[in-house]
């Protein structure tokens, strides 16, 4: 009996104390699998940016090979990428704001050149490589601005063991990883020079064009076409970035023209642009409203507004709302079709509010990329 009742008491304490190693253990392999998942998440995704951003530069490099200059090597090739991937926009000063705007706008067209000159350097005037491949370049810089930041605070969370840090960043990485991916399109779509889910805006005001008459064309900003046209009576001012080569254009310097140089008079500005989606809403979809449609920094829509505020004159929109990958890869079928729609629209809309005699001004907003005149 009484070494039955040691066994036994032994077998208890044996239990309970198996039973507290293995919470214990359970507990250590749980703090220790919720500490270390971010951070393996985050360093898998650096994996995938890593990769993404070596194989980006080959398929650039491998284009611009393609259409070099005489003279020009690999190596010359490479050392431009490498060049244009750390390239850095300082933005101005905003400690006085007044007259910040064209400090904005000095300093993104000193970015444009500088951009495209390095390009010219290796594959020559052929005015179309030039852009398309200066902007495939600025996608490619983003993805490695995007990969650097992202490894700076992998690094710090892992530095100073702030694994809140890691937390938060890993339930970022699904945002982090569409956007990325958008960006990788765009290095693509920008290369074969296929027009892509922001060149709605300067697509409608080309099929406008096609319906008028007796065009008129104002080559006198720089990657800016001005058309100026008639549309049944009524005087019709288009302006829209230079195709088909990959450039935004200078489209408020296009609008002061109009007003400035050809002393027009019209009765709306109107703009037409891709507008980024919510995710209840379908992509193709159209709104109308009041304003200058047109994103950026703002110092192109900030000179337009007041340029219509010195003459008085009503700001009309377009909006094709696209997802923000939608926007920087190829253009989508449903994009194409609210492009047709929104078309028929704009000219409803000038047959409707501006009679015979009077004037307008359509001004096609984004990258005209595969979008000629």
């Amino acid at each position: 009996m009484i070494l039955q009742t040691v066994t036994a008491g032994n077998s208890l304490w044996y239990w309970i104390i198996t039973t507290i190693v293995w919470f214990m253990a359970i507990y250590i392999y749980q703090e220790f699998y919720y500490i270390q998942r971010p951070l393996w998440q985050i360093g898998g995704f650096l994996s995938y940016l890593g990769q993404m951003i070596r194989t980006a530069s080959n398929d650039v490099g491998s284009y611009l090979e393609r259409l070099k200059r005489q003279g020009v090597g690999r190596r010359d090739v490479d050392e431009v990428i490498r060049r244009m991937l750390d390239f850095t926009v300082i933005p101005p000063t905003g400690l006085d704001p007044f007259g910040i705007v064209p400090k904005y706008k000095n300093i993104l067209n000193a970015y444009e050149t500088a951009s495209e000159s390095e390009v010219a350097k290796l594959v020559g005037d052929n005015s179309t490589a030039v852009k398309n491949a200066s902007t495939a370049l600025e996608a490619l810089r983003e993805i490695n601005y995007l990969y650097k930041v992202v490894d700076h605070y992998y690094r710090i969370a892992k530095k100073y063991k702030l694994y809140v840090y890691a937390m938060q960043l890993s339930m970022l990485l699904p945002l982090l990883k569409e956007v990325s991916d958008a960006l990788n399109g765009a290095v693509t779509a920008f290369m074969k020079g296929i027009p892509v889910g922001d060149s709605a805006g300067p697509l409608v005001a080309y099929n406008v064009a096609r319906v008028c008459s007796q065009s008129v064309a104002h080559d006198v900003i720089k990657d800016t076409s001005i058309v100026e046209c008639d549309l049944e009576g009524r005087r019709l001012y288009i302006v829209k970035a230079k195709g088909p080569g990959s450039t935004v254009g200078r489209p408020d310097e296009g609008v002061e023209y109009v007003f400035e140089k050809l002393g027009a008079k019209p009765k709306y500005v109107i703009t037409v642009d891709a507008a980024l989606k919510l995710e209840g809403e379908k992509t193709g979809e159209v709104a109308e409203g009041v304003g200058v449609a047109m994103g950026g920094i703002g110092a192109e829509k900030f000179n337009i507004e007041s340029m219509a505020t010195k003459y008085g004159v009503p700001l009309y929109a377009f909006l094709i709302k696209m997802r923000e990958a939608e926007a920087l890869t190829s253009m989508t079928k449903e994009i194409y079709d609210a492009v047709q729609t929104v078309s028929k629209r704009v000219v409803d809309f000038i047959k409707e509010k501006v009679q015979p005699g009077e004037s307008v001004l359509l001004v096609g907003v984004g990258n005209t990329v595969g979008v000629a005149q």
